[in-house]
């Protein structure tokens, strides 16, 4: 009886020491594939095919509270959230995508169709005419108008190198310098204006919040904003933005009724 229960026992160990070794790395593998980005990012694409939109929502924002940004990224959460039917969130995050993608046909095309949506009509008066003026610019990214800054830069610093050892460069180089310097201001232009607006934009996401004359709860109404309107936002006051509309017009909002874009 001893024995038999010695050799019970043994067969017992050997079993849970081969079960370990075969399905513990499996658990290890699964725990570090599910909290892979790529992964997590393949699972929320998949919610949002299903249908799932929440769920789609909670794997992307997973991966934005681990400090990963991209441009599908940002489409993927705006598409998300127009399928909810939360149009502020939608617009929102397209407009984080168009800051990295701005060349995107499918982006354009869904960006558009959800201003189009917006309860106030702002045609015409959503742009400044600096901003439409230099529209063209729209189609490259603060990195890529750095970038081209730099080279306009650099190839201007190469050719004043040049005509100190080569004279012939000598005739062309009023002419170098005045097309050098229109388009370095073309570019810096452009590209000044975009970084000033950084943190100063954001999108109304709530449904139709009261801009009010004070930062108060009992202040006067001063005029209405809409879910997905784009604002600018001027000054901040503990629970309070002073923000102001495409038409000019200034009030105070709740600063849970916007998000920054």
């Amino acid at each position: 009886m001893i024995k038999c229960a010695y050799r019970y026992f043994i067969a017992v160990t050997i079993g849970l020491l081969f079960n370990l070794y075969i399905f513990l790395p499996l658990c290890f593998a699964q725990q570090e594939r599910s909290g892979n980005p790529e992964y997590i990012f393949f699972r929320a694409n998949s919610y949002y095919e299903e249908g799932k939109y929440d769920d789609a929502i909670d794997e992307y924002s997973k991966l934005l509270a681990r400090g990963v940004e991209g441009g599908n990224l940002y489409y993927n959460l705006g598409n998300s959230y127009f399928k909810k039917g939360e149009l502020g969130k939608a617009i929102l995050y397209y407009e984080k995508a168009k800051r990295l993608v701005p060349r995107d046909s499918d982006l354009k095309s869904n960006y558009k169709f959800a201003g189009s949506q917006i309860e106030y009509d702002i045609s015409g008066s959503s742009t400044t005419r600096y901003e439409r003026a230099f529209s063209i610019f729209n189609m490259l990214t603060v990195n890529e108008m750095t970038v081209l800054l730099s080279a306009v830069f650099t190839l201007a610093v190469l050719f004043l190198i040049t005509r100190l050892f080569i004279t012939v460069a000598g005739r062309y180089s009023i002419l170098f310098m005045a097309v050098s310097l229109i388009v370095f201001v073309l570019i810096a232009g452009p590209l000044f204006y975009r970084v000033s607006l950084l943190d100063k934009e954001a999108i109304v996401i709530s449904r139709s919040p009261e801009a009010l004359f004070e930062p108060l709860d009992n202040a006067t109404a001063h005029f209405t904003l809409y879910e997905g309107m784009k604002v600018h936002m001027l000054q901040s006051k503990k629970d309070w933005n002073k923000v102001k509309r495409a038409n000019g017009k200034v009030g105070w909002v709740r600063a849970r009724d916007i998000e920054k874009i």
